[in-house]
């Protein structure tokens, strides 16, 4: 049982095969070819192998190493530290595509609910989801109160802390997720609505802020997983159920051209083995430049075969409008999450008319489609 990982790297032609092997010793055992020449169990099972090298364009080379299926374990922070560790810091080396094994897939949970399960929550059996989130920082909470039970009465369907909705202290925290759910239970008139709040604040309060939020009735999360850290998200998903958003804060760290993890990996493979139903990343045509290709390949990997893994759903976003819509209903399909959050409320009509807005249209494309 082998871990097949596939990278590009730019090398010189006559570079390039020593450059796979010093990858390949630096990833697993990080000590000179002498010191493996010691230790046969070192040369045979624990360096990866060079698997393939085949030239993509001048100077620019797809590398294909395979590790041994002892070494990766069940927690991604030994995923990460084996796939890229120190390469990380080789100039032009990018992991693009993982193959892994149905043997190491079995330690991971995976999302608790998935596209499925969380449309069985919301009642929604085909159409895509409006989701908006809930800001800015700074506002009282009788504001987003208001917002809540105007986006519920316009037939919004998940409503999300935005991710710099940061609250000082558990007290703060707490008065206002418990404002916000009574806002959204009051007005939801016998349908589901998703309330997810932001988890970002000190590592020791993390566990004790979900409790208490859900306790208080918001439906799961939305975590960060590369500023909290994937496998810190991974445990906080284990622990507490619920339904979790994936943000893609600090995530282009690893995103950039020019070495890095390629999206489609950051935001579908790891965000399914950390447990995220839904990853939110950036989309063509807002704040952001990513190109419409870039958010369908996130797309694929959300919903390929990955095991038992259940899919998750592409939550496009970034500085998105409705005048976006039609593009990313043709880009994602049904299983998306539309989330538009400044638009909605910079719309000169309010809220509740802007969601309403959305909703017809969203249930107007689910009809088409059945």
């Amino acid at each position: 049982m082998r871990l097949l990982a596939k990278y590009t790297a730019e090398a010189k032609s006559g570079e390039i095969h020593d450059l796979a092997r010093a990858m390949a010793v630096e990833l697993t055992v990080e000590v000179p070819e002498k010191v493996i020449d010691r230790y046969p169990y070192l040369h045979d099972e624990l360096v990866a192998k060079v698997e393939s090298i085949d030239s993509i364009s001048s100077n620019l080379y797809e590398i294909v190493l395979s590790f041994s299926g002892d070494l990766p374990g069940t927690d991604l922070t030994r995923w990460l530290n084996l796939l890229l560790g120190n390469c990380s810091m080789l100039p032009g080396v990018t992991l693009v595509d993982l193959e892994i094994p149905e043997g190491l897939l079995g330690g991971f949970a995976g999302p608790r609910y998935g596209v499925e399960g969380v449309r069985q929550l919301v009642s929604v059996p085909n159409r895509p989801l409006l989701a908006t989130a809930l800001k800015p920082r700074g506002a009282p909470v009788s504001d987003l109160q208001k917002i809540c039970r105007d986006f519920v009465e316009g037939g919004g369907d998940v409503i999300k802390d935005d991710h710099n909705l940061i609250d000082d202290s558990h007290e703060q925290f707490l008065e206002r997720v418990v404002a916000c759910v009574e806002s959204i239970r009051s007005s939801e008139s016998g349908r589901r609505v998703l309330y997810l709040v932001n988890l970002m604040g000190p590592a020791e309060e993390l566990d004790r802020r979900l409790e208490d939020a859900l306790n208080a009735g918001a439906d799961g999360g939305l975590v960060a997983p590369w500023v909290l850290g994937l496998d810190r998200t991974r445990k906080l998903i284990a622990d507490h159920p619920g339904v979790y958003l994936g943000h893609p804060s600090m995530s282009g760290v690893y995103t950039r051209s020019g070495g890095g993890i390629a999206s489609r990996l950051v935001h579908g493979t790891f965000a399914r083995l950390a447990g995220i139903d839904g990853s939110v990343f950036v989309n063509a045509g807002g704040r952001f430049s990513p190109t419409r290709e870039e958010g369908r390949s996130v797309a694929r990997k959300l919903k390929e075969p990955l095991g038992n893994l259940l899919q998750g759903w592409a939550v496009p976003a970034g500085g998105m409008s409705p005048e976006r819509v039609p593009e990313m209903l043709a880009d994602y399909g049904s299983d998306v999450m539309i989330l538009i959050g400044g638009a909605i409320l910079a719309d000169e009509r309010g809220v509740r008319i802007a969601t309403e807005e959305l909703s017809e249209a969203l249930e107007f494309s689910g009809r088409r489609r059945t």
